[in-house]
């Protein structure tokens, strides 16, 4: 047998050999094998201390006695025979007994596959007991013929000192880069795990830089600078620099520099100073940092200038002037000044730290609640919500006061151990005694989101829920009871209401007493009644809001997208009077659309339906828009599409109707083709080439292209077809067939093929529509033929910005264009009317007074009536009645028991439809901004906490509106702001995320009203104030 027959072995351990009469044959080969490595083993013992040789390699003990007894090695050597011995079994598998199995690795060293110390041995291995040394040429003798792992070492010292390093030198270590930081920040990592590097210990600390720069280059990602620092921590080092980290990092903005300063120190890269003198325990870590090009670096020290990003220049140099925030730094003063106005809204001074936020207070430039908050995408929820709350002036008060720090319960399990009321209390802070007029709250967001992680990330979410949510959290967070007990909901049992309603509320304060209790909690009285033997069960629960239903007016909805272009595109729900559902969609659009959307008096109008981005064929303008509301019901939506010049030219009888929808690649890898504008229509004439198909498309998209040519310039099809030509096909988008699933199975019309698969349409090709669609001549008379088409973006038209971002950043450069020319033209007119007059309500245009015209309205009176009606219980939902023994639907009614100082309504304009999607009432509920007289609605006028003893006659319950959430659009989008009035100078402000502007107070009642927050007038304020009953509106 052959030396590579031999080596042919199977995973196994061992392998029994084959009896056969070629035994004789193989013992003859084993015994040549056990005299060569009986002459290298010896020339290795008389040259190993002379020979200029830094590199061994090291031989299981164990396995090598094996392979002695399996070649018969001391028969040989002694000149003596070697008894055959069949079915012997072939040692394989060298070494694996030296290997350490499982070692947290923090990176491998360069080069990856050779690297000695890459490979991890069992600890404290001593020569001849578990391991013998051999010469690089016996590991790959031995390696020819037997399978295991080559183990190599290098040599520290020169003749008799000379000797095998086996033993590497362990250590904690932990690679430092951006994207480490940056999953610090947003809560990805929460702890540092123990990984482990291994080291030469005699190697010097230059020679080790050199390994590691070697190395860098093996990381995706450009890094081009490497730093080593030293962290010490006599307890446990991980957990200290973890800490240390995150409370530099956790309030950091997304545009922010990712750096924190470090209270370690340098390792100083000297080829004198050797890893074994550093003298490291189990309590240092080793911190390899990684610069990424055009970045900072990640560690600030005090030993090296502060180098990174200047905020001014963007260049990446030394920054000798950082801002008072310590956020960003500058290279020179003036750089400094040049970026003021932009850093101005995000430069926070005022800092976190519990003693900072205390020694914040007013100042005369304080801004006293008149400040915006930024939006870190889709949190106008938040905002809105935040902004509410804030300007709930007893619950500030306590903020600003401070008096929070006294009573936050760190032991709460239910709490967030007082993350949540630190920051939303340093929020407040910065919101009524900062300067600055624009908070960014990066870390209030955070906080919420590690309490209810529903609103971790950018997704679009109710701010109902979120204030439901916060003001938990807040509660649980001060709540003062240190230790709930355990108490038992009881059973009216015919009891008077209020002994029943006294003892339920004792037991809600017996686990929860807050400033949130103190203010909002309320108390319901909740009736149930058996339908069978009309027995009746009551309890009294407590309440933060009040969920109110809306009186069905027969009113209808739809959700309506508007393409004016491929930049100005709207959608929102509209509602229309129920009685004329079989309007023509024509006349619908004429009436309810036209006048919303401003669109043109004569454009011409294409109506379709999408649903999950499948295109329904154009609908006709005759349809009824009932019927159209059904079939987009369901999740879709109608869309109406404003021809261009072009296609309104065609005949409607030569009218081919082409989708097409529009796709990039994912900004995270290029994982998959994500949709960045649904699909929609171009209309054609059959006899279009493939090439006036591109152009087409093309003079679509212009508006796109804004940052490279103007639409006035391509004003003839011949420099439109030129330009197309030479600087866009094929480099920013491709035009390919989008093959319907559902004709799979026909000839594709551009590749005639089969399963076509995104075929591209050629542009140079010489047929036109008429001739690709021959195949397809039964559909001749069809005037609706339509084909679908697929623009893939693979480039984007504006400059660092990925091609799946494109009409992302067109709308937010759009949005940021049209704030700062609303702030110029409000500045004008501030100086105009010496600050006189009242600035108008500022960002984008929701409302529309004809559309309010048409809406049927209900009062805030009513739907409190209505919510008082009882309902039957669902059938998963039914209730035990203990009279007939069984579960029943029972009929359930909710009335207002006793309310307390803050008073929260939510109107409820979202309800389930078919199971899943929602759809929005858009209902006009109208309310008082003064004198909401609610005795006819709640049972009791005491407050939850007062005695009921007191004379309830004594007690009015006039309630005054002090803020507004409101939600335009519909579900799954829209865009919520909020109305507050200052309690400071007594005028009302719109909150719409960063921008702030006054309003008048016949303003405040609008159809977008979502949550209306009262306050309670007290007994003063009502003797002082002349009452009046709210007249109902019919």
């Amino acid at each position: 047998m052959s030396g590579t027959e031999e080596g042919s072995q199977d995973d196994s351990d061992d392998q029994q050999f084959p009896k056969s009469l070629a035994n004789q044959s193989l013992s003859e080969r084993l015994k040549q094998q056990a005299l060569e490595v009986h002459r290298m083993l010896q020339q290795l013992e008389s040259e190993f201390r002379d020979e200029d040789c830094q590199t061994y390699y090291i031989l299981s003990k164990n396995w090598f006695e094996k392979w002695k007894l399996y070649v018969g090695y001391d028969n040989v050597l002694k000149n003596e025979s070697v008894p055959i011995q069949p079915g012997q079994m072939i040692p394989q598998n060298y070494n694996q007994d030296l290997l350490e199995q499982y070692v947290n690795e923090c990176f491998k060293y360069s080069p990856l596959s050779t690297n000695p110390w890459n490979l991890w041995l069992k600890p404290d291995l001593q020569e001849g007991i578990h391991y013998i040394v051999i010469s690089q040429q016996l590991s790959s003798y031995l390696n020819q013929y037997y399978r295991g792992t080559p183990i190599s070492r290098n040599t520290f010292g020169y003749s008799s000192n000379k000797q095998l390093i086996v033993n590497l030198l362990k250590f904690n270590a932990l690679l430092i880069i951006p994207s480490t930081i940056s999953q610090i920040a947003q809560d990805s990592i929460t702890q540092f795990d123990k990984e482990y590097l291994q080291v030469d210990p005699n190697v010097n600390l230059s020679d080790y830089y050199e390994i590691i720069i070697q190395t860098v280059p093996t990381f995706r990602g450009n890094y081009n600078g490497v730093r080593i620092w030293r962290f010490h921590n006599p307890n446990d080092p991980h957990k200290a620099l973890f800490a240390e980290i995150k409370k530099q990092v956790q309030d950091l903005d997304i545009t922010d520099d990712l750096a924190f300063n470090f209270s370690g120190s340098p390792i100083q890269i000297s080829c004198t100073i050797t890893f074994s003198s550093l003298n490291l325990t189990d309590k240092d870590i080793i911190l390899i940092e990684f610069q990424k090009q055009y970045k900072p670096w990640c560690i600030r020290h005090p030993t090296v200038p502060l180098e990174g990003k200047c905020e001014g220049c963007s260049n990446i140099t030394v920054l000798n002037y950082p801002c008072i925030c310590k956020k960003v730094s500058y290279c020179t003063e003036q750089c400094k000044i040049n970026d003021e106005r932009f850093h101005r809204n995000k430069c926070d001074p005022l800092g976190s730290d519990d003693e900072q936020v205390k020694n914040i207070q007013y100042t005369p430039h304080s801004v006293q609640g008149l400040a915006g908050l930024s939006n870190l995408g889709n949190t106008c929820f938040m905002n809105s919500g935040t902004q509410c709350l804030s300007n709930t002036y007893q619950l500030t008060q306590y903020f600003l006061s401070n008096q929070y720090f006294d009573e936050i319960n760190e032991d709460n399990p239910l709490g967030t151990k007082g993350l949540l009321v630190r920051k939303f209390g340093s929020l407040i802070k910065k919101l009524w005694c900062g300067e600055k007029n624009v908070v960014t709250p990066s870390s209030f967001k955070k906080a919420v989101g590690q309490f209810q992680p529903m609103f971790k990330g950018f997704q679009q979410h109710d701010s109902s829920e979120l204030i439901t949510f916060l003001l938990d959290g807040l509660h649980e967070d001060l709540n003062r009871v240190k230790k709930k007990p355990y108490v038992e909901a009881k059973d009216s049992n015919g009891r008077p209401d209020v002994e029943v309603a006294k003892e339920s509320w004792q037991n809600h304060l017996a686990r929860n007493q807050s400033i949130i209790v103190d203010l909002m909690h309320g108390q319901y009285k909740s009736t149930l009644k058996c339908p069978t033997c009309q027995q009746i069960s009551i309890t009294f629960d407590p309440f933060l809001t009040v969920g109110l239903s809306i009186p069905n007016r027969k009113q209808k909805s739809i959700q309506v997208k508007v393409i004016q272009s491929v930049v100005q595109i709207q959608s929102r729900y509209l509602s229309f009077d129920g009685s004329k559902k079989n309007m023509p969609l024509k006349d619908f659009v004429q009436e309810y659309v036209v006048g919303e959307f401003k669109i043109q008096a004569d454009s011409e109008l294409l109506y379709f339906s999408i649903f999950m981005n499948d295109i329904s064929d154009p609908i006709n303008p005759e349809v009824e828009i009932n019927v159209v509301r059904k079939n987009a019901k369901r999740g879709g939506y109608l869309v109406v599409k404003v021809l261009s010049e072009d296609e309104r030219k065609i005949a409607k009888d030569e009218r081919i109707y082409i989708s097409y929808v529009q796709k990039a690649f994912d900004s995270y890898g290029h994982s998959f083709k994500k949709i960045i504008q649904e699909t929609t229509y171009l209309i054609i004439k059959k006899e279009y080439s493939l090439a006036q198909i591109h152009l087409g498309i093309f003079k679509n998209l212009l508006p796109i292209f804004c940052d490279i040519i103007k639409e006035n310039e391509l004003d003839t099809d011949e420099k439109l077809r030129e330009y197309y030509e030479q600087n866009i096909h094929g480099k920013y988008f491709n035009i390919h067939s989008k093959q319907n699933f559902m004709v799979m199975q026909k000839d594709c019309i551009f590749c005639n093929s089969k399963n076509c698969q995104e075929c591209e349409v050629n542009y140079y090709s010489q047929e036109t529509y008429e001739t690709a669609q021959q195949k397809e001549m039964a559909n001749r008379n069809n005037q609706m033929l339509k084909v679908e088409l697929l623009v893939f973006w693979n480039k984007s038209p504006f400059q660092n910005i990925n091609a799946g971002e494109i009409y992302q950043y067109y709308q937010s450069q759009q949005y940021r264009k049209q704030m700062e020319e609303e702030n110029n033209n409000n500045n004008e007119n501030d100086n105009n009317n010496n600050n006189n007059g009242k600035g108008k309500m500022m960002g984008k245009n929701y409302t529309n007074t004809f559309m309010m015209d048409q809406q049927v309205k209900v009062t805030l009176q009513e739907c409190l009536r209505f919510s008082e009606q009882p309902e039957q219980l669902a059938e998963d939902n039914a209730w035990y009645c203990s009279q007939c023994k069984e579960h029943v639907q029972a009929y359930k009614s909710m009335q207002i028991y006793k309310a307390s100082d803050i008073l929260i309504f939510t109107l409820k304009r979202f309800k389930a439809t078919h199971g899943y999607f929602k759809q929005k009432l858009e209902t006009f509920v109208e309310f008082p901004v003064n004198g909401l007289d609610l005795k006819e609605f709640i049972i009791n006028k005491n407050k939850p906490h007062e005695n009921n003893d007191i004379e309830e006659e004594q007690k009015g319950l006039i309630y005054d509106l002090y803020a507004v959430s409101n939600h335009f659009g519909g579900m799954g989008g829209g865009h919520y702001t909020a109305f507050a009035k200052n309690q400071k100078n007594q005028k009302w402000y719109n909150f719409d995320d960063s921008q702030v502007s006054e309003l008048d107070e016949d303003q405040i009642i609008s159809k977008n009203a979502y949550l209306l927050f009262y306050k309670r007038r007290t007994e003063q304020e009502q003797q002082q104030t002349q009452t009046f009953n709210t007249q109902e509106l019919n």
